[in-house]
């Protein structure tokens, strides 16, 4: 008896060693698992960093943070954030008009160091944080008077190379100030690139998307590679990447770059999801069963696609405009953040300050304030309550 159960035993162990690869493999999916539900539900820092003009190549200063009428960001705001319950931001950045010379595409310093105090007032706030490029997606006919990169119709234009070029240079300077942040910080590496201007710009299918996608991949992965070589902690850092658009539709010819670190990637959607009840239509402003079964559907694709097969997902991007309907806006917010949190999936929300009573929007489609950065008050708690809950 006592050598049968020694040779029971035996087995037992063997069997449940495997080999090196399969163990790591199985640690990555554990952690990565583990790592993507810490980041909870998210909050954008909307119309800030991000905030940019087209035009010149002039650099533009620390004045374009207040420039799309946001207040200059303050730890106070992102404390308020953290303690509201948010256990992530994101804070989407742009570069094109804080560039100093246009051989190296060098960014000045004074800007790059005012990103990383706000990256550092988040990580000691108890956040996880996520940067990217975010507004430097232009036209064709933008790239001959700004810096930034385009997305052109054909993948032998001289525009995809000063494209590329652009792209490596910002991420090569970006990775290198921030390679010894540990991985609370998340990089980003496109915010919904597409072709801008274009008649397929945010809906489009078949061959114009399909060779968009094929640009776009040879962007994140020029872009991912100089993440990657510049070592420290980037060498092992999660990373976002977009299909077209960020669109979980638009994904015709679209799929991760291969990456030298296991695990790491993480597909980065955007969904204001019914866009009816969303943002488009002012007559659509009650949540019922047809709006749920648009979410039913979004989350269904992206199960399908992704969370399935073991792909992560992260929302970087969802919001419901202010159509003075904050009771229905709570029923979306519990359906659509309920339906996600099922899956796994953490939410940003969007957050641009405009609410119907402010008027900081024209486009009612527009309104996607939740935060007064101002007083540091909510204007909609009960929406709120529902995301952090």
């Amino acid at each position: 008896m006592k050598r049968l159960l020694l040779i029971m035993l035996s087995v037992l162990i063997l069997s449940s060693c495997g080999n090196g690869e399969e163990d790591d493999e199985m640690e990555n999916d554990f952690n990565g698992a583990a790592f993507i539900s810490s980041l909870s539900n998210g909050w954008n820092l909307g119309n800030t960093l991000d905030a940019n003009s087209t035009g010149d190549k002039l650099n533009k200063g620390l004045f374009t943070e207040k420039s799309w009428g946001m207040p200059e960001t303050s730890q106070a705001m992102i404390r308020a954030v953290a303690e509201r319950g948010f256990k992530s931001i994101r804070l989407p950045v742009s570069w094109h008009n804080h560039i100093t010379e246009g051989t190296n595409y060098t960014i000045d310093s004074a800007w790059m160091a005012r990103v990383k105090t706000v990256v550092d007032w988040s990580l000691e706030a108890g956040l996880k944080v996520i940067i990217n490029i975010h507004h430097d997606n232009l036209s064709e006919s933008q790239m001959a008077s700004t810096y930034g990169f385009c997305v052109p119709a054909s993948s032998s234009s001289q525009l995809k190379i000063t494209s590329l070029n652009y792209i490596k240079a910002v991420w090569r300077q970006v990775a290198e100030a921030f390679r010894e942040y540990d991985e609370r910080l998340i990089f980003e590496l496109l915010n919904e690139p597409r072709a801008v201007g274009t008649a397929y710009e945010w809906n489009g299918s078949g061959t114009n998307v399909i060779n968009a996608n094929k640009i776009i991949m040879d962007y994140e992965k020029a872009a991912l590679d100089e993440i990657r070589k510049s070592g420290g902690k980037n060498a092992t850092r999660y990373v976002m990447v977009p299909p077209y658009a960020a669109s979980p539709s638009m994904t015709e010819g679209w799929a991760l770059p291969s990456d030298s670190a296991s695990g790491k990637l993480i597909v980065s959607l955007h969904a204001y999801t019914p866009y009816e009840f969303c943002m488009s239509d002012m007559s659509v402003t009650s949540f019922g069963s047809s709006q749920k079964g648009s979410i039913d559907w979004l989350f269904f694709s992206i199960s399908s696609a992704y969370t399935s097969k073991g792909i992560r997902v992260v929302i970087g991007e969802a919001s419901a405009s202010d159509k003075d309907n904050t009771t229905e806006r709570k029923k979306w917010a519990e359906y659509y953040f309920g339906k996600a949190k099922a899956l796994g999936i953490p939410v940003f929300l969007w957050d641009n300050m405009a609410t119907l009573d402010n008027q900081r929007s024209n486009d009612p489609g527009e309104r996607h304030g939740y935060f007064n950065r101002n007083n540091l008050s909510w204007y909609f708690p009960e929406i709120i309550s529902v995301i952090t809950r």
